[in-house]
């Protein structure tokens, strides 16, 4: 059977070397597998754990609940506040806690999350934006720092990443708009080896996204970058947004850790990916800026097991042994 999807393949090829039986519960569609080992059945979404309770996963489903539960329980998540529409207390908060991060309360992947929103045009703009894929908009107080990734599997630190935002390199010719077109290029034609089938792992940056970020940053596309200058074209840490994925988990802090134990504990997730904004994962929460952005109960393996940068980890294989454990 061949498999469209990156995931597939991984847990596909990974049981045939773990000596478990993998099929299509309904064949052609991949989203629920049925895997056997002796007597053994389990059934599995991709990354979602078969044992996580049916609240765990609702909850994990609504950015809002999840924030307020984490916060209750003394987690540092930035400021926030629930929004159906643009009353005044959604005015007063944008005035307070600007740069802002606007996106849907019940949606995941990336979708519709607005950053960097500093004034009323870009807050209304957002919002509408939101509104068509949620009822609802989180509007909340953009931390500092780098996007950082933790993968737990069953309580064990699985991975660690830093979805380092996409960028160019100037050569001291060419303008920007032509180097994020070459980029671009690379990205859609260029693909990784994953057991003798190519996948294409860095998503695009979409030129309107670019064209933002660039402007942050008081540039535009007619901008000259001299020789090996690094600009960034996203300030958004999702894969979807085309973020790099650079391997650090030999670097995180044995208090982030317990951290990230904690907050899966409180969730009641037990294969869970958390992202987190600080400057530095190898520095404790304890002495730095740090803020929890989001709980995942459906975080993706092919980053840890084919990172842009730095060693692969197995943790597909690690998640199919905890399944059997």
């Amino acid at each position: 059977m061949r498999f469209k999807n990156i995931h597939s393949v991984l847990i596909q090829e990974r049981c045939k070397e773990q000596g478990i039986s993998c099929e299509l519960l309904v064949p052609g569609d991949e989203e629920i597998f049925e895997l056997q080992k002796g007597d053994r059945k389990i059934f599995i979404n991709r990354g979602v754990s078969p044992y996580v309770s049916h609240m765990a996963a609702t909850l994990s489903e609504n950015k809002l609940a999840t924030n307020t539960l984490l916060q209750n329980h003394g987690i540092p998540i930035p400021e926030f506040m629930f929004c159906a529409d643009l009353q005044q207390e959604a005015i007063s908060f944008l005035e307070q806690y600007q740069p802002l991060v606007v996106k849907p309360f019940d949606t995941n992947k990336g979708v519709e999350i607005h950053l960097n929103i500093s004034n009323l045009k870009d807050l209304e703009q957002a919002f509408l934006k939101v509104r068509k894929v949620s009822s609802h908009a989180i509007l909340q107080r953009q931390a500092a720092g780098k996007d950082y990734r933790i993968l737990l599997i069953g309580d064990e630190l699985a991975g660690v990443l830093w979805n380092e935002w996409a960028y160019v390199t100037g050569n001291g010719k060419d303008q920007l708009e032509q180097l994020i077109e070459t980029e671009n290029k690379k990205r859609e034609t260029e693909g990784t080896p994953v057991y003798n089938r190519n996948f294409k792992m860095l998503s695009p940056v979409p030129m309107e996204d670019a064209g933002q970020a660039l402007a942050l940053q008081g540039l535009d596309f007619k901008y000259v970058p001299g020789y090996g200058e690094k600009i960034y074209i996203s300030y958004c840490g999702n894969g979807w947004a085309g973020a790099l994925a650079i391997d650090q988990t030999e670097n995180i802090h044995p208090d982030n850790l317990l951290l990230a134990k904690k907050i899966a504990a409180i969730a009641e997730i037990d294969v869970i990916g958390i992202d987190i904004r600080c400057d530095d994962i190898a520095v404790s929460y304890q002495e730095s800026a740090f803020a929890v952005i989001e709980v995942n109960i459906r975080p993706s393996m092919v980053d840890h097991e084919y990172p842009t940068e730095g060693k692969s980890r197995r943790v597909v294989s690690q998640y199919l042994d905890y399944l059997f454990k």
